[in-house]
């Protein structure tokens, strides 16, 4: 069953890019909304979720366990650090660069007057966010594995939906330049749909580490936490609000963190 959903949950990158089919441009306005609609979301799932149940347990009795403690920071250390590490050693544009994937006078500027010229560098800007997106799909779906072991249906449904909305999201923001740099329909499709698939394989890393490996779902719970903070703080919400549009970006991710909650509840994944 989990895997089936981080399968759904990979998958909704390419309910995101099938607009493309038709459009070409969606308004800067529009994505970072919705940008800012997905990091409310990842935040939510992150700390609401994730870290709430990594940390369950540590005064358990009214006692401090500080090994549990020192394993749940540990394991967030560890994942600030890994996406630190792929944010270094992988090349890529931050916040008015890589927003600017989707931005259409962004490419006239870089490639001049000829039309080729544009069309390839659009394509090129587009198969350059497909490849960063692939690898950070894979510590999403990691925290959906993790999740599931740890708190079942309910955590890993409210994973499952966070990073689902914000995979489709994404979606969207890399078919956009393919689509204008002329990829056929089912290239575009199909890398697009590739990177999903990343998340089935996190899924299935973070589910058998975090319930095979004796004492391991605190740490994991928390490296999922800290990978996604870093990745949302990182590039979701500086892309959001780099375009004159953060107060709409700012109420987009209030509005995530807000469904993140009630979808909790709804699911069930409460603590007293």
């Amino acid at each position: 069953m989990p895997f089936a959903i981080a399968i759904a949950t990979g998958l909704a990158t390419t309910i995101g890019a099938l607009p493309f089919l038709l459009l070409r441009e969606v308004t800067r306005r529009l994505y970072d909304t919705l940008l800012g609609f997905g990091a409310g979301l990842m935040l939510a799932a992150a700390t609401l979720g994730l870290l709430s149940t990594a940390l369950e347990g540590v005064r358990a009795g009214g006692t401090l366990d500080l090994g549990r403690l020192l394993s749940t920071l540990g394991g967030f250390g560890a994942g600030v650090g890994l996406l630190y590490a792929m944010d270094r050693l992988i090349p890529h544009q931050h916040a008015r660069g890589h927003g600017t994937h989707v931005h259409e006078d962004h490419v006239h500027e870089t490639a001049g007057s000829d039309p080729i010229a544009a069309r390839l560098q659009a394509q090129k800007q587009g198969l350059l966010v497909v490849g960063v997106m692939s690898l950070h799909r894979l510590p999403e779906g990691f925290a959906i594995g993790a999740g599931w072991a740890a708190g079942g249906r309910a955590l890993g449904l409210t994973l499952a939906v966070a990073v689902a909305v914000q995979n489709a999201v994404e979606g969207a923001v890399m078919a956009a330049p393919l689509r204008r740099g002329g990829l056929g329909v089912g290239r575009l499709l199909g890398l697009v749909s590739a990177t999903g698939m990343a998340v089935p394989i996190g899924a299935i890393a973070g589910y058998f580490l975090s319930s095979l490996v004796p004492g391991a779902l605190p740490p994991m719970l928390a490296l999922a936490a800290g990978a996604l903070l870093y990745l949302t703080c990182n590039e979701v919400i500086p892309e959001s609000h780099s375009h004159g549009n953060e107060v709409r970006a700012t109420f987009g991710l209030l509005c995530g963190f807000v469904f993140i909650m009630v979808l909790g509840v709804l699911f069930g994944h409460t603590h007293s």
